[in-house]
């Protein structure tokens, strides 16, 4: 007898099902508002673990607040947020970050004025020295380590959003929610930040990315989704998405 086998009351051996891996991310009919204003309206979405899931769609479609809803920022007004298949909707965001959800929000997630060496120390509480966050942020990211010293809010907008990038992978996330990284950077920085994200899904990381460079986040990602008036309208490989992304919407492709 086989470990996928079972013996039947008739003697045969019979097939055991094949489970499917338990998704570190599922949205069950979710339902988001500001007010008397609804944003999300009913949002499904299964995120399987590991890998670059590409969250894409116009401004206002609900992307942000999603991603708020998940990290425990915005409290929704209706249905399930399960992480590792466990109902985590009333979770509160420090609960969540030990559970190894992070969240990169829109704009610049630094202090602009603290040095770089500062922004790192300000998570040092979670365990790691110093030392060793260090040495693994200056060996992933080398750009910061020349520029260790010198305040954030000096440095560029891809520099920021670099060590956005290395204080989020510095807590040890098991998911990544990402908004916007590409914001107000030119193609080729969002390009290189992008290289760097690939890097950190190979290291393990699953990370959800909002992201309006529609054919850059594509290009790294393994599934993808767009979202339009706090629905999603489409979900597929990234190829698949990319061939049908100008039809439903009129964001940047990259074209």
């Amino acid at each position: 007898m086989t470990d996928s086998a079972t013996m039947s009351v008739t003697g045969r051996l019979v097939p055991e099902p094949v489970l499917a891996p338990t998704p570190i991310l599922e949205l069950r009919d979710l339902h988001a508002s500001y007010g008397a204003i609804e944003v999300l309206h009913g949002m499904d979405m299964i995120v399987p673990a590991g890998g670059i899931f590409a969250v894409l769609g116009p401004n206002g479609a609900g992307k942000s607040t999603m991603l708020r809803v998940v990290a425990g920022l915005h409290a929704p007004s209706g249905g399930s947020v399960l992480l590792g298949g466990r109902d985590v909707v009333r979770a509160r965001p420090d609960e969540l970050a030990r559970r190894g959800v992070c969240l990169i929000p829109e704009g610049r997630g630094v202090f602009p004025n603290l040095t770089v060496e500062e922004n790192l120390r300000l998570i040092g509480h979670l365990g790691a020295s110093m030392s060793e966050i260090e040495q693994r942020t200056y060996e992933q990211f080398p750009r910061l380590a020349e520029r260790r010293k010198q305040l954030a809010g000096t440095m560029s907008g891809g520099e920021q959003q670099m060590l956005a990038l290395a204080r989020a992978v510095a807590t040890k996330p098991g998911l990544l929610l990402i908004d916007e990284l590409s914001m107000g950077l030119a193609p080729k920085i969002v390009e290189t930040l992008y290289e760097l994200v690939a890097q950190i899904a190979q290291d393990g990381v699953t990370v959800v990315a909002v992201e309006q460079f529609a054919r850059t986040i594509l290009g790294i990602a393994s599934s993808a989704v767009v979202v339009t008036t706090g629905r999603i309208v489409m979900a597929g490989g990234p190829h698949e998405v990319e061939s049908e992304l100008s039809g439903l919407y009129l964001g940047d492709t990259g074209a």
